[in-house]
């Protein structure tokens, strides 16, 4: 009866996945308090005790894809030798960057630069001139190359393995390299619900977090308050979108989304940069840039050996921990929509337009936030420190035409939060059918209704924080994974060396078969 409604399905993983997700969210509503608390205090530990092990895996990672993409293999398809990409550039960065980044750039990109500046860690006093680039130069480590470094490698491992080799595309053949078959059996199963179940978390947690900031949003616009029943209202509506948009598949609602998403972005990002202290901004892409550079090392390395004040849980082990957590859903995801790249095309495409892209955002965004907050013109830090949601609308307020542009933001986090939630649902779709390209419409449609109806739930009963802390402790173990994965690509690449003409002739009826069944 499953395999008729759902079509290809892994009834096991499917059932398994769907019931432990919900025995968790259940569990963090019902002693929201006590389950938040007793994470948090799982979590706390995990950062101070392997704090060393994420900064160090992080910067492998960065070295090791740095590597792939100016090996002899960079030129290597991600599918048949004489295959094109099936997604243009634009559309192609558009739906890896909505799908990778969802709401952070919008929300964090006022208010991290301020918290940096005015409680900075290391290298400037806060609240200082020399504080300012410092300030940024944090926030570029955390939104740069070392956390897409997180998201290529479990992509490029995952589109290798399906498209050079004719695997499935799921999450455990990132692995086929180091364990070859084994991946079909128990481990590879376990893998697979490790990364649904943490997607699954992940993604609902964030869509009810987002919801907190679309409240301040309406309120700020429409001067309406909404209660709880007014965000499930406005959680119903969402869920009904991002539904629509996964079950149009990728080439319609997803794409179409992305790009009107990042158009909008652009447009912002421009207004701002004429409206706010143009001179100022311009000039801190530049230092920023000059100190993110210079300092790289030291902060992918700095562990707070002395002065222990908590600093780093808080931010870049979290952060670490929150890539990895994010890292199997838009691993794949960006995996599926890569298909017809290079390899050095992918590496690229994934770790330096995006941080390219945050160079030049963050200053401006930052850079207007830190400079209202320093010459007295409006009230950043308090406003942040009170509801962290308010930034971008407070920072709009003191620009000409900053009102209109501020509904501009509204949608754009909304376009932000849809993308995000119809990439996951695809993406776990794709988990649960075995690794299917295109799974079907009753499959998506009931991935992305469990994403929402555990967001809703949570969101009404207040355990929207523990499951998050839950997802993120999740990285630990994953993050041995993703350490196997480097070896595993290293040895599927060797097998191509080996072998060359297997890999692609076995990849042909894969792809063959996908691209058919999509026509």
């Amino acid at each position: 009866m499953l395999r008729k409604l759902l079509g290809k399905c892994d009834p096991q993983l499917f059932g398994v996945t769907i019931f432990f997700s919900l025995a968790l969210a259940l569990i963090g509503a019902k002693f929201p308090k006590e389950f938040a608390d007793t994470l948090s205090s799982l979590m706390g530990a995990i950062t101070k005790n392997f704090g060393w092990f994420f900064l160090t895996s992080v910067a492998a990672f960065v070295v090791f894809v740095v590597y792939i993409a100016f090996s002899k293999h960079g030129g290597l398809k991600l599918g048949k030798d004489d295959e094109k990409p099936e997604f243009g550039m634009f559309s192609w960065i558009s739906m890896l960057f909505s799908c990778g980044i969802a709401v952070g750039f919008i929300f964090w990109g006022v208010a991290e630069p301020l918290y940096h500046y005015m409680q900075t860690p290391y290298l400037a006093k806060g609240g200082t001139p020399e504080a300012i680039p410092v300030a940024l130069q944090i926030t570029l480590m955390h939104y740069g190359i070392s956390g897409w470094a997180i998201y290529t490698v479990i992509g490029l491992a995952i589109a290798f393995a399906a498209f050079r080799l004719g695997r499935p595309l799921t999450v455990a053949n990132a692995l086929y390299g180091l364990i070859g078959d084994r991946v079909d059996g128990f481990w590879g199963k376990v893998i697979d619900f490790l990364a649904s179940v943490a997607t699954i978390a992940g993604v609902s947690t964030s869509l009810g977090m987002a919801l907190l900031s679309i409240k301040y949003g309406v309120n700020h616009l429409f001067g309406a308050d909404l209660g709880t029943t007014g965000l499930v209202c406005m959680l119903v509506l969402l869920i009904i979108a991002y539904t629509i948009s996964a079950v149009s598949g990728l080439a319609k609602g997803i794409r179409y989304l992305s790009t009107i998403n990042i158009g909008l972005m652009i447009g912002v990002l421009i207004f701002m940069w004429l409206a706010g202290p143009t001179l100022f901004t311009t000039n801190l892409i530049s230092e920023s840039l000059g100190a993110y550079l210079q300092n790289f090392l030291f902060m992918s390395f700095w562990t707070e050996t002395a002065g222990e004040t908590g600093w780093l849980g808080w931010w870049t082990v979290f952060y670490w921990a929150w890539w990895i957590a994010w890292a199997p859903f838009v691993g794949g995801f960006v995996a599926r929509i890569s298909r017809g790249r290079t390899i050095k095309q992918f590496v690229l495409g994934v770790t330096v337009i995006p941080t390219l892209i945050g160079v030049i955002w963050f200053p401006i965004v930052g850079g207007s936030t830190i400079y209202a907050e320093m010459t007295g013109a409006l009230p950043m830090w308090d406003s942040i420190q009170a509801d962290v949601g308010s930034g971008i609308y407070v920072l709009l307020s003191g620009m000409p035409l900053g009102t209109i542009v501020s509904y501009v933001i509204f949608l754009n986090l909304l376009i932000f939060v849809i993308t995000s939630a119809d990439s996951a649902a695809f993406f776990i779709g794709m988990i649960m059918s075995g690794g299917e390209l295109e799974p079907t419409t009753p499959m998506k449609l009931i991935c992305g209704m469990i994403i929402g109806g555990i967001a809703m739930l949570l969101l009404a009963t207040g355990g929207l924080k523990g499951l998050q802390t839950a997802s993120v402790i999740a990285a630990l173990p994953f993050s041995f994974i993703m350490v196997g994965m480097m070896f595993s690509i290293h040895k599927m690449l060797a097998m191509t060396d080996a072998a060359p003409e297997l890999d692609t002739k076995t990849a042909e009826d894969t792809l063959d078969k996908s691209i058919s069944a999509q026509a």
